[in-house]
């Protein structure tokens, strides 16, 4: 862990142009991603199957054109986010509402080590024994915008943690890019609501490309033989294949209870990573 004082030349640049910028940060991992070109890709805990669709296709895009993925390593889009990031091969910033010795939500543990793992970098402003609170969450917002050339909105409810990061970057005077959301889905209510504040609509990962004339892109195919997944999932994605297998088999493979094979599966399914077919039978996607 490093300590980076506001006077330091470590400091980023972009985070010292910020209002209430953090007079000094603790960062782990790769350093030199504070200050590479890197989007915020945030929005909801709970996504829907669309919400998750979307965050692992311009995810991956923006990887695609060397892109640093930012986020705040919080259950739902976040985690997609870093996750699809480190899948594909590229890197990813984590910013966190609390400090290393108490990391939030502790079920992404293992991603922060993965993170770590893989040339990433993980901050924060808040000592190594500090514990996340309510306010902490709104006082990272700033710094994963603050840290980000622009933010993309993938899905978030109304009046949500999502919203506040769109309104701080705007108020940074960097572009907000949003994915159209279907008026039926409350989960898209602020992504609608911010395109009519003035944030950019976005289809396809060029329209956000677009608004930096000065930057130089460069597409590249990812090379990714080796998913990404949790080491508490890891023993029962090893035993699946692309050949049907049915849930008790799987279980008897593994010598655990079936309620345990059926959260991993689930957990699993969620992250499209495997598919359910008719039976309670499962294969990787």
């Amino acid at each position: 862990m490093i300590k980076i004082n506001y006077t330091n030349k470590e400091y980023p640049e972009r985070l010292l142009k910020i209002n209430k910028r953090p007079n000094e940060i603790y960062v782990k991992g790769n350093m030199s991603l504070l200050n590479s070109f890197g989007i915020a890709v945030i929005g909801t805990r709970c996504p829907t199957s669309y919400g998750k669709r979307m965050c692992n296709r311009f995810t991956k895009e923006l990887v695609q054109y060397g892109i640093t993925i930012i986020s705040g390593l919080a259950n739902g889009i976040d985690s997609i986010a870093h996750k699809t990031c480190l899948e594909n091969g590229g890197n990813t910033i984590a910013v966190l509402p609390n400090g290393f010795n108490y990391i939030y939500p502790k079920e992404n543990e293992n991603l922060y080590k993965n993170i770590l793992a893989s040339n990433g970098a993980v901050v924060t402003e808040y000592s190594i024994n500090e514990k996340a609170e309510s306010k902490k969450f709104l006082e990272r917002n700033r710094i994963v915008a603050g840290i980000a050339v622009g933010t993309l909105v993938i899905e978030a409810g109304y009046r949500s943690g999502t919203s506040v990061t769109a309104r701080i970057t705007k108020e940074q005077e960097k572009p907000v890019f949003s994915i159209p959301s279907s008026l039926e889905n409350e989960k898209g209510i602020t992504c609608n609501l911010i395109i009519q504040n003035g944030a950019k609509l976005v289809t396809c990962v060029e329209d956000i490309l677009e608004e930096f004339e000065n930057h130089k892109f460069e597409k590249k195919e990812i090379q990714n033989s080796d998913i990404f997944v949790d080491e508490e999932l890891k023993d029962l994605y090893n035993v699946l294949t692309y050949k049907p297998q049915h849930i008790n088999d799987i279980a008897k493979k593994l010598t655990c209870d079936i309620k345990e094979i059926s959260y991993k599966l689930m957990m699993l399914e969620l992250e499209e990573k495997i598919i359910e077919l008719p039976g309670k039978n499962f294969i990787r996607k």
